[in-house]
């Protein structure tokens, strides 16, 4: 390598940058028009600090594409999260209950007690039919409430309670044309609950009692 080629090569990056004075300029001119070490090492300075607008335009897409992408994903992670609290606020709402409403079921007429077959049975009828379960209950002599009044006294009991419960969403009801007309559901035998003198309807929302049968004590 020459001198000469000391020189210019120390030139280059000012002519690469088109910061060198006219001279220089055209000496690197006419030294690279004659050496082919000292052309490449131009162009090798020059792909170094060229700006690529293709380049930098396709890493600009990638970036919106990414964010796009990017976007797109916490768009579907939070449409699912939602979905999800909803099917379980859903099937909650499904799966739990609550009584009856007692005018919409009619639950008065439609709920009655009989005896025979010494035992004591709950007929439900008409609407009532709907009901997702029967949720007793125990009175004793002071009107208080098992599972329902902390001062229920067990010692006192005398009373057999039932409330018909149903789901919390009144319209996930049981259609009527897949029911029976009338069910009979048996509390208890008359001889194992001597102490139960009275069967009633417990409406829990109003804590009043609806006499539906009473023992004959006339034996």
């Amino acid at each position: 390598m020459s001198k000469n080629c000391d020189m210019i090569k120390d030139l280059l990056p000012l002519y690469a940058d088109d910061v060198c004075s006219e001279e220089s300029r055209k000496a690197v001119e006419e030294h690279i028009n004659s050496c082919p070490d000292c052309k490449a090492e131009l162009e090798k300075l020059r792909k170094s600090v060229t700006v690529s607008p293709q380049k930098d335009a396709a890493v600009l897409k990638r970036i919106k594409r990414r964010l796009r992408i990017e976007k797109l994903v916490v768009g579907l992670i939070s449409v699912f999260a939602i979905c999800v609290a909803l099917l379980i606020g859903l099937v909650y709402l499904i799966n739990s209950d609550t009584s009856m409403d007692m005018e919409k079921y009619d639950i008065l007429n439609n709920v009655s007690v009989t005896e025979h077959d010494n035992a004591v049975w709950l007929d439900v009828k008409g609407s009532a039919v709907e009901f997702m379960r029967v949720h007793p209950t125990i009175s004793d002599t002071e009107g208080k409430h098992l599972l329902y009044d902390e001062d229920f006294d067990r010692n006192k009991k005398n009373g057999y309670g039932v409330t018909l419960m149903q789901r919390k969403i009144d319209s996930f009801a049981i259609a009527r044309h897949g029911l029976p007309n009338s069910i009979e559901q048996k509390l208890f035998d008359l001889d194992e609950k001597e102490s139960m003198t009275k069967v009633f309807y417990y409406d829990d929302k109003n804590n009043k009692e609806y006499i539906l049968w009473e023992r004959d004590t006339n034996d």
